[in-house]
């Protein structure tokens, strides 16, 4: 099989991901310092977490634009497209486990004392974690390096490409567009079930968390971006101005609605503008995307898996270093500038050479194109 043509990057898309990792560090980092300097959030707490929802359509995108050569018969094509998957998020997401691990050791001892109950759910929660299978119960999604929980989805997401890819690739335009409207109503049911249940499951937490973090639960965003990618295929040599003045608009609603609306109405809201968000700035011709695929925003979009799997271990160790990090305008924004910093850093000295690496020590070897009677 000889591997399909590697297709032309879209840099815009690459350049979205960091403002997206910058919302969810906002969301996960400044609560503090909002207090403090008593700034009006709005319903931003509430809401600047759901810029995951926006990565997981993306991810389904560009596999899909990338991996069109993945199909349940190519089996070469299909494995090497795991590796792929592998050698990109896991050496970085194994840092992140690793610089959190002291942290969760410590909050454990420290929450129910040094012994054989202490150490037996240390272990418990670094397996779940270090094998990406944390989201599946609730109360191990967020006990490990709070982003993890997106990876752990991710990874379920990725098994499920192939299968998901076969079925949608030679779907008709109609069905593709029904299909995204099914998504969204799949990805808010249960937020809606969630915010209707009486007393006292309403009060209780794992629920919401379940509804949150389940990867089964979350699918339908990843699906959504494979339904984007193969419209994006079907027309992707069209591009506007007037897509990048929809991306632009579909920027604004989607900040309008993580500061205005309440979770429900977000949770709503933000599928369609982030769908809309990510399609238009693949097809569009103007300065939003030009500003989204410079270099340094790209070079920020590249950094921004670092920067999102960091971003909390390394706050935690700047407050204990640094408590008034947490309130201080200035330190934080130092914060944040230093974490960047890492982050390229890792990017460029970890993530990438280590990629490349994985991806040439394990490569598949060509083999005979599978005949096309044989792939129906």
């Amino acid at each position: 099989m000889a591997l399909s043509a590697r297709k032309p990057a879209i840099p815009a898309l690459t350049g979205v991901r960091f403002l997206a990792a910058l919302s969810v560090a906002l969301f996960h980092l400044s609560f503090q310092l909002a207090a403090s300097l008593n700034i009006p959030t709005g319903h931003f707490f509430d809401n600047a977490g759901e810029p995951v929802e926006l990565f997981f359509m993306l991810s389904g995108f560009i596999l899909t634009y990338t991996h069109s050569d993945v199909s349940t018969v190519n089996r070469a094509a299909t494995s090497q497209f795991y590796l792929s998957r592998f050698a990109k998020i896991y050496p970085m997401y194994l840092l992140g486990w690793l610089v959190f691990a002291p942290l969760i050791y410590i909050n454990l001892v420290s929450l129910h004392g040094p012994g054989p109950g202490t150490y037996a759910r240390l272990a418990f929660y670094g397996v779940m974690s270090i094998t990406l299978m944390q989201a599946w119960i609730p109360a191990t999604a967020n006990a490990w390096n709070t982003p993890g929980w997106s990876l752990s989805a991710e990874a379920f997401f990725y098994a499920l490409f192939p299968l998901l890819f076969a079925s949608l690739k030679h779907r008709t335009v109609r069905a593709l567009i029904a299909l995204i409207a099914l998504c969204w109503l799949i990805s808010v049911v249960p937020t809606i079930v969630v915010s209707m249940l009486p007393k006292p499951f309403s009060t209780v937490q794992w629920p919401q968390d379940a509804a949150n973090f389940m990867p089964v639960l979350r699918i339908a965003e990843f699906i959504a971006g494979i339904c984007m990618g193969r419209l994006y295929l079907d027309r992707s040599s069209e591009r506007s101005w007037a897509f990048d003045l929809a991306a632009a608009l579909a920027l604004v609603l989607a900040v309008a609605a993580m500061l205005f609306s309440n979770y429900l109405h977000a949770r709503v809201v933000l599928f369609p503008v982030f769908f809309a968000l990510l399609y238009c700035l693949a097809r569009a011709s103007g300065p939003l995307s030009r500003l989204l695929g410079s270099k340094v925003m790209v070079l920020l979009g590249e950094a921004s898996f670092a920067f999102y799997i960091l971003h909390v271990p390394l706050f935690k160790y700047a407050k204990i270093a640094v408590p008034s990090v947490a309130t201080s305008p200035l330190q934080f924004s130092i914060f944040l500038v230093a974490l960047t910093g890492v982050s390229i850093f890792c990017y460029l000295s970890i993530e990438k050479p280590l990629c490349a690496y994985l991806r040439r020590a394990y490569r598949t070897p060509p083999v005979a194109r599978v005949p096309a009677t044989l792939q129906r």
